[in-house]
């Protein structure tokens, strides 16, 4: 079992076929493979080669309002407001990513002191309307940034206040700021996803009370795209097992995925994907953090379940993120010890099991009709085209409901397309699914229907 020490925090061709009715835009539906770390490591080399060996998809990095905004700005919206002090590594880290191919999702957090009476930077602002400004420079000046994480762990006291035990305070608090934030996120970019949520897996206020709870003084939800949360875990990832009392962790996810849907989600929406930011289990030995741990090679099967479980869940995880590249500085009994290589760079399991998981950038493209006639598919099956993105082999399965109808399996060279075809053996007409899977890369889930 993993428990953190008190007061301590840690901070995914054209098809050609005459019988097509279209060719299926449905997205991928795994998650992104995330990933919170440094981008320089500690012998001064980039860490953003070792990001793309790992198939990273996207880096999280965290932005201070309070840091950034030390004063208070007089054009508030304008990212070039002298008031404003935009660090420097999140610009340089901008532009290595985008050369690697890689995403950039940054957490906005911290409140200063002029936005809240006075009050330590956990304190909410009195004026939601001062964070979504703030917002709104952050968005003009990181124009590249898609995703948009809001607040950290605010269901814990020592990070969000106020915040009760059992009282609606901090929820309501935190819902006035992640609406006024998806506005202005929105308004400078519809492909903006707002992350709301950004609970813990346990806290002053449980996760599942916290979306509850989250509610504005008219007792509409917030709006949000994903709901984040971090499911640090008590135990071995396994779906199987039953919750804990409140805590929600990685274990959990279908059950949480539940109660987000039920709290947040909207009249023909009901969906609400998970952004699962932060997931760890430390190793050796205990830290300031982590009062338990595992070996390195439990560390990856811990890695590899939880990476498992999120694929699983297709289009109800949008990426689960691991916390982090390195260990800390050695400094027992206090550093930690939960990343996937030691800080003299030396790769630990794990960092094999990271580089196997699933990721979005690794996904064959896939060309497959979203409609087909009976007719067609008695006579002609379904013809699907691959184009994979690295060498190795690519399955395909035609489902209708939990029935496999056939599958085929080809194998792929990078950039050359291959076409399978798939003959089922019943042609009634209704719903089916076809499911792409190829080594290291998240699953491909696409609809059929049969007229």
């Amino acid at each position: 079992m993993i428990a953190k020490r008190p007061g301590i925090l840690i901070t995914h061709t054209v098809l050609i076929v005459a019988i097509l009715a279209a060719i299926s835009a449905t997205p991928a539906t795994a998650a992104e493979k995330a990933i919170w770390g440094p981008t320089v490591l500690p012998d001064g080399r980039s860490a953003f080669p070792l990001y793309e060996e790992l198939g990273v998809d996207t880096l999280q990095l965290t932005i201070s309002w309070d840091v950034t905004a030390p004063t208070r700005p007089s054009s508030p919206q304008d990212p070039a407001d002298p008031a404003y002090l935009w660090p420097a590594q999140i610009d340089a880290a901008m532009d290595e990513a985008r050369r690697h191919g890689i995403a950039v999702a940054l957490l906005v957090t911290q409140a200063p002191a002029w936005s809240n009476g006075g009050r330590s930077r956990i304190w909410a602002p009195m004026r939601p309307v001062d964070f979504a400004d703030f917002l709104t420079a952050a968005a003009r000046r990181y124009s590249g940034v898609r995703r948009w994480m809001i607040w950290g762990e605010p269901n814990k006291g020592d990070r969000f206040r106020p915040n009760r035990a059992g009282h609606p305070d901090a929820p309501r608090a935190y819902a006035k700021l992640l609406d006024a934030a998806y506005v202005a996120l929105k308004r400078e970019s519809s492909l903006n996803k707002v992350i709301g949520g950004m609970t813990w897996t346990g806290g002053t206020v449980k996760p599942a009370d916290f979306a509850r709870w989250m509610r504005l003084g008219n007792g509409r939800r917030p709006r949000l795209d994903w709901f984040g949360h971090n499911p640090f875990p008590f135990r071995f990832p396994d779906l199987s097992k039953r919750p804990v009392s409140g805590f929600r962790d990685i274990s959990d996810l279908d059950t949480l995925g539940r109660e987000v849907n039920r709290a947040l989600g909207r009249a023909g929406h009901r969906r609400v994907p998970l952004w699962l930011s932060e997931f760890t289990v430390q190793t050796d030995r205990a830290s300031s953090v982590f009062a338990t741990f595992v070996t390195p090679a439990v560390q990856a099967r811990y890695l590899t379940a939880a990476f498992r479980i999120a694929d699983s869940l297709g289009t109800g995880v949008a990426g689960l993120g691991w916390h982090t590249l390195i260990d800390e500085a050695p400094a027992p009994p206090t550093s930690a010890n939960m990343g996937v290589m030691t800080y003299a760079l030396a790769r630990k399991p794990s960092f094999a099991a990271l580089a196997r998981a699933p990721s979005r950038r690794r996904r064959p493209s896939v060309s497959a009709p979203s409609r087909i006639a009976r007719g067609a598919l008695r006579t002609s099956g379904v013809t699907v085209v691959l184009t994979a993105r690295a060498e190795g082999r690519i399955s395909v399965e035609l489902r209708h409901g939990a029935r496999l109808l056939d599958r085929a399996s080809v194998r792929a060279t990078a950039g050359s397309p291959r076409t399978v075809r798939l003959h089922p053996s019943t042609t009634r007409a209704g719903r089916y699914r076809l499911i792409v899977r190829a080594s290291r890369a998240e699953t491909t889930r696409r609809n059929l229907r049969v007229r």
